[in-house]
């Protein structure tokens, strides 16, 4: 981290300190929340590909599980 950027931070009033951490905080909530319906959608398209028989699939147990 660059720690002219935080000595500069900190000479801010708490208000607009509070302003900052706000926007910063919401900034990485909203990429979360973009990863987030990114691997919803991919587990959707993958469900649908395997109920249409469109998915290659192995079974788990053949696959790893040793008789």
């Amino acid at each position: 981290m660059d720690k002219s950027l935080l000595k500069e931070v900190l000479k801010m009033p708490p208000d607009e300190r509070i302003t900052l951490a706000e926007i910063i905080l919401e900034s990485i909530n909203r990429e979360e929340n973009e990863i987030r319906q990114i691997w919803i959608q991919e587990v959707s398209d993958r469900i649908k590909a395997y109920r249409d028989g469109k998915a290659n699939v192995i079974d788990f147990e053949d696959q790893y599980i040793e008789s």
